[in-house]
């Protein structure tokens, strides 16, 4: 591999990292341009060459993984500067660097949330909370926001405030809990409003007049009044329009003739699907044109039924809405009474400490003169207001928007990639990268980071080409203009040039009417096609091995595959495992998903309630009790029941596989009190043999993997909420849904080459 020697954007570089260390500058990185190489030596420089203190510089992240490497990388670049100067004979520039190591265990070097708590913290009471506060982490925030959600659903049934909009949200079918996995309800919509609890204010004060009060069925029934009369222009009783319409309007008219609104749309929600049909002859029919008059009024009916219902839907949807966003506020408001706040609660309350309070405001803006701000793309619109709160010199800010306070020059440094944009479920907007970028960049535009050391020429001019197409021109607020790489790695020979290629699998399906089961198992079969490939001639696709400086042929090891959601996982695995190829799923989310684990956390769910007969049966069938289907069947037979503090039946022995499970399941039952969630799920593990049965999967070290990620789980929620069985069997199964905020990566083993399998936010 050869680099060139003098790279397309070096003049922007050194503008980063040296000669712009005054200026205000919003950098745009495209993927694998050593983006975070030039931050750190941008923040060195600003100590070693500018003279500002490590502690007067604030550099701001998105993950706490980036903002540890951040860290680390930042100190050990000052200490390799140290053993520079001694060597060079500069003690001057020795102490700076030894001060900036000093200083570098508390630098201001954190996620925007790290940041947040950090200024709550010192300025706890000028923010209206008590003296100490402390952040739920998110296991924690996702079982009180559960329990909150029970508690408010319980409340919302118990009391007659509220009985007239659920009998309208029950009769239009919109669902306020949901009965089946990953459904659409309003918990959805409690969930992103406690994200954005700091914008439900006009929700909140919106009035509205009675429920049902103005609800307009007047178009429906009137055409449902004029298909009747067209009934009559019928000669023949034999027509097959006649006989259908005989047969659909008297569903019709008897919706219509209903005068209670609530009955009515209870009625009109449970309606057939109504249409004309291919019959009907002119000749059966009084007037030119008659048959396609009335196949068109029974589809202007049936579109009826949606225009009235569309209107009197988004009517509940927007009260239901408002009683939600009342509750969610009200519990805002109580967390910061209390001082337990959740990390959203974390970014409003610094923000508006900030806005409110000049004091604060100034002790920050002497302390912290250079904000620098990773990751951009990906920011909390809060976050840019943080950054320009901290940096502008205004006295007064009240009335101001971010984008017109005064900052002066070199106080805020932004660096990003819209395109590498993935967290807009958590508040990130392209449109708001835009603007920032349009009020600081300057009059040349943004600094384009452009040579790419990732990846090698052929790739990165397939990927310009491609985005170059899809992305042609800048639309405003929406999408920049793509920036073309270019690439610095650069093969030796034409030979190695041709190994570099991208594979495209995939597109259009031949058959449009395939099912999404079929297509799932395609797609898989493309994926794991390619793997073969790969593993039957590796010396085809190398790999750049950073240890040796070489070249290699690729290895298991060396594969990734990113899913987009979970519910291509059981396909893929399926589909490696026909093809024998090992494999493991290193995010954590996915191991949720894994028989091993469902099968164990059916045994703790049974253990708890008692009352809980399929997980029962679920846990009995699974290979940690082996109960065959015959064996419940005898159980069942002689009065055996699916409770685990039931008596074993007489006429079933004590040594019978169900005998055996439930006898064990009730002990553990019996101690749940006494043993915290992890203790009792290690012990049903060690006495019901999980290691061991491990060994009838043909991947039994990724077995053990799951199951030790799962008893670290168990543990990390104790350690956080000190929660009880049932709190952890609730959290636990939070995580098999779409909501599931847990994504951290598990810890890869060294013991055997595998491919990876991991969602793309968990990568």
């Amino acid at each position: 591999m050869t680099v060139q020697p003098e790279l397309i954007d070096e003049q922007v570089r050194e503008q980063v990292r040296r000669h712009g260390l005054g200026e205000t500058l919003f950098v745009e990185a495209g993927a694998g341009s050593g983006k975070t190489t030039l931050l750190v030596e941008r923040i060195v420089n600003l100590v070693l060459e500018a003279g500002v203190p490590l502690s007067a510089v604030a550099a701001i992240t998105f993950t706490e993984a980036a903002a540890s490497e951040l860290a680390s990388r930042i100190r050990a670049r000052f200490e390799q500067v140290q053993a520079e100067a001694i060597a060079a004979g500069d003690p001057a520039r020795a102490d700076r660097c030894r001060q900036a190591v000093a200083d570098s265990d508390l630098a201001a070097i954190t996620t925007l949330h790290g940041f947040a708590n950090r200024i709550l913290g010192e300025f706890a009471v000028g923010a209206g909370l008590p003296p100490q506060i402390r952040v739920l982490d998110e296991v924690s925030s996702q079982l009180a926001q559960e329990d909150r959600w029970q508690r408010f659903v319980d409340q919302l049934y118990d009391t007659d405030q509220h009985v007239g909009l659920l009998q309208a949200a029950s009769a239009l079918k919109i669902p306020v809990e949901p009965r089946y996995l990953d459904q659409s309800t309003m918990r959805v919509v409690a969930s992103q409003f406690n994200q954005n609890w700091d914008r439900l204010q006009s929700l909140i004060t919106a009035e509205f007049a009675p429920i049902g009060g103005d609800y307009d069925f007047a178009y429906f029934d009137g055409l449902v009044h004029e298909l009747a009369a067209a009934r009559s222009l019928n000669k023949l009783s034999d027509d097959k329009l006649y006989i259908r319409l005989q047969d659909q309007l008297p569903e019709m008219q008897a919706i219509a003739a209903i005068d209670q609104p609530l009955r009515k749309m209870r009625a009109l929600t449970q309606a057939s699907k109504w249409g004309p049909g291919s019959g009907g002859k002119g000749a059966s029919w009084d007037g030119d044109g008659t048959v396609a008059y009335i196949k068109g009024i029974i589809k202007d009916v049936e579109l009826a039924k949606e225009a009235v219902l569309r209107p009197i839907i988004n009517d509940v949807l927007l009260r239901l809405s408002q009683v939600i966003a009342s509750e969610t506020y009200d519990a805002a408001q109580a967390r910061r009474a209390d001082g337990g706040l959740e990390f959203h609660d974390l970014l409003v309350l610094s923000r508006d400490l900030l806005r409110t309070n000049p004091d604060a405001r100034q002790v920050l803006h002497d302390r912290f003169q250079h904000v620098l701000l990773d990751e951009f793309q990906d920011t909390d619109p809060i976050q840019i207001e943080l950054a320009v709160l901290i940096a502008t010199g205004a006295d007064d800010v009240t009335g101001l928007s971010w984008f017109d306070m005064p900052v002066d020059a070199g106080r805020l440094f932004f660096v990003g990639d819209p395109k590498q944009s993935i967290y807009r479920f958590r508040r990130a907007d392209i449109a708001l990268f835009l603007q920032a970028r349009d009020r600081f960049a300057g009059e040349h535009g943004s600094a384009q980071l452009e040579a790419n050391f990732r990846t090698m020429e052929p790739i990165v001019a397939w990927v310009n080409a491609l985005f170059d197409e899809k992305m042609p021109e800048e639309t405003p607020g929406a999408q920049p203009k793509y920036q073309p790489l270019v690439a610095s790695r650069q093969s030796e020979t034409a030979e190695q040039h041709g190994l570099h290629r991208p594979v495209l699998l995939g597109g259009p399906n031949e058959n449009e009417k395939i099912r999404a089961t079929e297509l799932r198992t395609v797609e898989a079969e493309d994926v794991v096609g390619m793997v073969r490939a790969i593993a039957a001639d590796p010396e085809s696709w190398p790999v750049f091995d950073r240890g040796t400086g070489a070249w290699r042929p690729a290895g298991l090891e060396d594969i990734t595959i990113l899913l987009p959601t979970r519910t291509s996982l059981p396909f893929l695995r399926s589909t490696l495992d026909e093809a024998e190829l090992r494999y493991r799923i290193v995010t954590g989310t996915l191991v949720y998903d894994t028989q091993e684990v469902v099968d164990a956390l059916a045994a703790l769910r049974a253990i708890d309630d008692p009352g809980d007969e399929l997980s029962l049966v679920a846990a009995l069938r699974s290979p940690l009790y082996a109960c065959s289907d015959i064996d419940l069947v005898i159980w069942r037979r002689n009065g055996g029941r699916w409770d685990v503090r039931a008596p074993i039946p007489d006429t079933i022995a004590a040594s019978h596989p169900v005998a055996v499970a439930v006898t064990h399941l009730h002990g553990l039952w019996r101690e749940r009190w006494f043993l915290t969630p992890s203790m009792l799920l290690e012990r049903l593990l060690r006495e019901r043999r999980a290691a061991l049965l491990a060994f009838g999967d043909p991947r039994t070290t990724d077995v053990w993997r799951r199951l030790r990620f799962l008893v670290d789980q168990a543990r990390s929620f104790e350690e956080s909420n000190s929660g009880d069985l049932r709190a952890f069997t609730q959290w636990a199964a939070l995580q098999s849904g779409s909501m599931a905020r847990v994504h951290e990566p598990l810890l890869p083993e060294t013991d055997e080459a595998a491919l990876s399998i991991q969602t793309i936010h968990g990568s």
